[in-house]
Order: C-alpha cells, then sequence, then structure tokens
C-alpha cells in the first residue's frame, strides 16, 4: 500500500521521498560508524593513559609504537609533539603551549568532522519534508479542481503524499538532533581529557628542558676546568 502509494506520487514529493530516505540512510550510518569510533578512542585513550602513567612517560623520546594505540588522539597528539620537539632546539615554553594548542585543535577537527551532517539534516529535514507537505495539499487542491468534487477518492492521493512528507522529515531529523547533542558532548569529554593530559606533558616538557640545560652547565663547567 506505501508502495503503491510512493509510486503513485507526484514526481516533486518522489524526489522529497529520495532525499529524506537518503539522508535517514546517512544518519544511521553515521550514528553506528560514531558510537564504534568513540568506543575505540575511549579504550585507546586509558590504554595510552596506563602506558603513560606506568612508566611510559620516561620513554616517550624513544618509543615509536604509537600506532598501537590508534585512534587515540592523546597518543597521536604526543607523537606529534615529541617528533617537533626533537627537531627543535632551544625551544621555549610558549613555542610548546602553542604546538600543544594546535595538535588538539587538530585532534579536535578529527574526531568531530562528520558533525555538521547532522546539524545540516537536523536542521533542514523538517522544512524539506513541510514543503512535500506544501505540495501534496496543493495537488490536492488542483485535484478538487479539475474533478469538479472534493470526494475522498479525490483528496486522499495528496493528503497521504503531504502526510508521508512530513512524517519522513521528521524520521530523517529527531534521530540527527538526538545524535549531533549526544556526541557533542562525547567530543566535549574527549577535548577536556586531552586538554588535561596536554597540560601535564607540558609540564613533564619544561622539566626536561630545565634539567637538560643544568647538564649543559654542568658541562660546560668541567670543560672550562
Amino acid at each position: 500500500m506505501l508502495y503503491d502509494a510512493i509510486l503513485k506520487a507526484t514526481l516533486p514529493v518522489k524526489i522529497v521521498i529520495f532525499i529524506l530516505f537518503s539522508s535517514s540512510i546517512l544518519v544511521w550510518a553515521l550514528i553506528i560508524y560514531n558510537i564504534i569510533m568513540f568506543k575505540n578512542v575511549d579504550e585507546k585513550d586509558a590504554e595510552f593513559i596506563d602506558f603513560f602513567w606506568s612508566g611510559g612517560i620516561k620513554d616517550l623520546f624513544s618509543y615509536h609504537k604509537y600506532d598501537e594505540f590508534y585512534p587515540s588522539p592523546i597518543a597521536q597528539i604526543v607523537q606529534e609533539i615529541i617528533a617537533t620537539f626533537t627537531r627543535k632546539k632551544d625551544i621555549t615554553k610558549d613555542e610548546i603551549q602553542r604546538m600543544i594548542n594546535q595538535e588538539i585543535k587538530i585532534a579536535a577537527e578529527r574526531v568531530s568532522r562528520f558533525q555538521f551532517i547532522y546539524a545540516i539534516i537536523g536542521s533542514s529535514a523538517p522544512f524539506i519534508g513541510l514543503f512535500g507537505t506544501v505540495w501534496g495539499i496543493m495537488h490536492s487542491f488542483h485535484q478538487i479542481g479539475k474533478m469538479g468534487k472534493a470526494g475522498l477518492e479525490v483528496v486522499a492521493p495528496g493528503i497521504s503524499e503531504a502526510l508521508f512528507t512530513t512524517a519522513m522529515g521528521l524520521f530523517a531529523a529527531i534521530p540527527a538532533v538526538i545524535a549531533y547533542n549526544f556526541f557533542q558532548n562525547k567530543i566535549k569529554k574527549v577535548i577536556g581529557r586531552m586538554e588535561f593530559f596536554a597540560s601535564e606533558l607540558e609540564s613533564y616538557l619544561m622539566k626536561k628542558i630545565q634539567k637538560d640545560k643544568v647538564l649543559q652547565e654542568e658541562d660546560s663547567e668541567k670543560y672550562e676546568i
């Protein structure tokens, strides 16, 4: 019955249904992807933090197996910062802070790269459905004028088109809005975790810089003697 109604619908309504149905499939595919991704991110972040505090901090400059913690954004941040830190000499605290902030920004963009799709579908799907609703009602009035009567058999097809596109718009928009808010909360937690860890990493790097300077000064004094 529903299939027959869609086949008999006018072309604009068919286009609206196709757009909304495709949007709904895309939203649910992204929801499944994001659930799996954030689950892996949480697990790998926890593993890397455990590694870091259980003694891995001592091996940061010689450790090369960060891929084991993929897709942990914390591990990726540490890898990039350590790589840059080892390439530069006489690095300052401001430069370390800029590096950390830049890497956090890149990592945050990476974990939130599909959020705009939820926002677009959540905000536009009801209006696309509303267009189908208006078109269906217009079609009903057109049929009334054409047939010269207002029986149920005349207005029913247009009204059914209108109601179906309204429902499709809500079916696509509601999961998108819920998913957007849910995953925004997840992203905030990931960013908060990155920022906390980055402050610990910055403290460690500054201590290392000070220690290296002391060692250099002691070596220079021995050389002078």
